[in-house]
């Protein structure tokens, strides 16, 4: 990395108002003296899920909060998931009022949490795996090339790719 990430390029990269980057340090989610690619991550789903009423509360836009017990959780497990060998493009951080956040890394997973988890109830999913794929340059976390799209990696790579490089895929029925 060329140089130090500063408050205000993070707010860039995580195309937010500074004022979630302020907000983030003022709460102890990020520290503005090791800024880096998850912290990125951080305060997307920090400005996400502080903005979220859920059905049956009420709560001004106005009225100045702390932090919630439910927001450190959510913004601990999408850390966890940014660092997780399993987190691919289809990984979901799903929140929900009154569960703890879940993460599901595939599309058969979010199926199966749909159907046994949320059943009737109202959820919110944060597409993590999109956004860690999406990282600009200088901001990568350490999944951010195995999540590139395939032209992406591609066009990165030195070498061209063998038959050994390439990841097992499921044969086609």
């Amino acid at each position: 990395m060329a140089g130090r990430i500063t408050p205000a390029s993070l707010a860039t990269a995580a195309k937010l108002n500074r004022i979630w980057v302020k907000k983030a340090t003022e709460l102890g989610l990020i520290s503005p003296a090791s800024l880096d690619g998850e912290d990125v991550i951080v305060v997307q789903v920090l400005a996400v899920v502080d903005q979220l009423v859920w059905p049956g509360n009420k709560r001004s836009r106005s009225q100045s909060r702390t932090l919630e017990v439910g927001l450190s959780l959510v913004v601990n497990t999408a850390r966890n998931a940014i660092s997780d060998t399993c987190t691919t493009r289809d990984t979901v951080l799903w929140v929900m009022q009154d569960k703890v956040p879940a993460v599901t890394n595939t599309l058969g997973e979010r199926a199966q949490y749909v159907i046994d988890v949320m059943g009737r109830s109202c959820a919110y999913a944060i597409p993590l795996g999109e956004w860690i794929a999406a990282l600009p340059n200088g901001y990568e976390v350490p999944a951010t090339r195995r999540l590139a799209t395939p032209d992406v990696a591609a066009a990165e790579s030195t070498d061209a790719p063998t038959d050994e490089s390439l990841p097992d895929e499921p044969a086609a029925a």
